[in-house]
């Protein structure tokens, strides 16, 4: 008995340089390149908190990417990126790796949706006066009229972002 295998070489090719393209790009999300410096100022308040301000430790980007839903959305993109470079479709494993960029980034817009702990105090949510250690003196704040923390403006929640990049 004779069993002979052949395959195609132009598909064999094409997915050779599929899996190598993947195998050679990550996705980062969180605040990439293009925020701005206040987001990222802001953030690194955030994720490690601020005692000499009163502001407490709020990290968001591991605890959303963390979540058994994210993880899971996300691992369902890199196997269909998978999926598209075994079939030797370069185009189908970007568009794998895009998904799962936007799965994480509505992972950590949903986590921020939902509530970060601890919540707002309440002079910043309504406002008041607040003791100035500094100064030693009172001095009124205005109250962002919403309990819902790390969301102001949006500036930063909408510089949550995906790239994808060549791994150096």
């Amino acid at each position: 008995m004779k069993l002979t295998f052949t395959e195609d070489t132009a598909l064999w090719q094409s997915r050779f340089a599929a899996l190598k393209a993947l195998a050679e790009s990550q996705v980062d999300v969180g605040l990439t390149s293009s925020a701005s410096s206040r987001s990222r100022f802001l953030m690194a308040i955030h994720e490690h908190g601020a005692p000499a301000m009163r502001i407490p430790p709020r990290p968001v980007i591991e605890p959303a990417l963390a979540k058994d839903s994210a993880r899971e959305q996300m691992t369902a993109a890199m196997i269909t990126a998978l999926g598209a470079a075994m079939a030797g479709d370069p185009e189908g494993a970007v568009a794998g790796l895009e998904s799962c960029g936007e799965a994480g980034v509505g992972a950590i817009h949903a986590y921020i949706d939902a509530g970060v702990p601890p919540p707002n105090s309440p002079v910043t949510v309504t406002g008041g006066w607040i003791y100035n250690r500094v100064a030693k003196t009172g001095v009124p704040v205005q109250g962002k009229g919403f309990n819902k923390p790390l969301y102001d403006t949006g500036a930063l929640y909408n510089d949550f972002d995906y790239e994808i990049r060549n791994r150096d």
